[in-house]
C-alpha cells in the first residue's frame, strides 16, 4: 500500500512538473509575441509619419507652383519672369529654351522636397520633383590607405 502511494505521489509531481512547464512556455512566448507586436506597431507609426510629412511637402510644393503660374500667368519677358519669381521666394534662371524656376519645402530637418519648373512659350511643366538631403557631407580622404607597395622597398 506504501508502494503505491510512493507511486501516486511521484505521478502527481511529474506531472506538477509538466504543468508549470507548459505555463512557463506559455508566458514565454506571451511575452515573445507582445513585444513583437509592440515593435511592428512602432514601425507602422513611423512609416505613417513619414508618408505624411512627405505628402504635406508635396501639398506645399503644388501650392507653391500654383502661386507661381498665378503670378506668372501673363508674363512673357523673362527677366521679369525672374524678378517675380525671387520675391515669391523661388529661383530662377534664364535657359536658352525659357527659364528654369527651382524650390525647395522642407519635409523634415534633414531632408526637403526639391521642385524645378520649366517655363516656355508661358507653358508650365514639372520637370523633377525629388528628395534632396539637407546635411553636408563631410568626406574623410585624410586616411593612409596602403598603396599595395610594401613599405620595406
Amino acid at each position: 500500500m506504501a508502494e503505491k502511494r510512493h507511486k501516486k505521489t511521484a505521478g502527481i509531481g511529474g506531472a506538477l512538473i509538466l504543468i508549470i512547464f507548459n505555463v512557463l512556455t506559455i508566458t514565454v512566448f506571451s511575452v515573445l509575441t507582445l513585444v513583437s507586436s509592440q515593435n511592428e506597431l512602432s514601425m507602422v507609426n513611423r512609416s505613417v509619419e513619414a508618408a505624411t510629412t512627405y505628402y504635406n511637402a508635396e501639398k506645399e510644393a503644388a501650392v507653391k507652383f500654383s502661386k507661381i503660374k498665378t503670378a506668372l500667368s501673363n508674363v512673357t519677358d523673362n527677366e521679369e519672369i525672374v524678378k517675380i519669381t525671387s520675391e515669391i521666394g523661388a529661383n530662377a534662371n534664364i535657359m536658352i529654351d525659357g527659364v528654369e524656376i527651382s524650390f525647395k519645402i522642407s519635409i523634415d530637418e534633414n531632408r526637403s522636397l526639391l521642385t524645378v519648373v520649366n517655363i516656355n512659350d508661358n507653358n508650365f511643366e514639372i520637370s523633377s520633383q525629388k528628395i534632396v538631403s539637407e546635411n553636408e557631407f563631410i568626406i574623410d580622404d585624410f586616411i593612409d590607405v596602403w598603396d599595395g607597395l610594401s613599405p620595406l622597398q
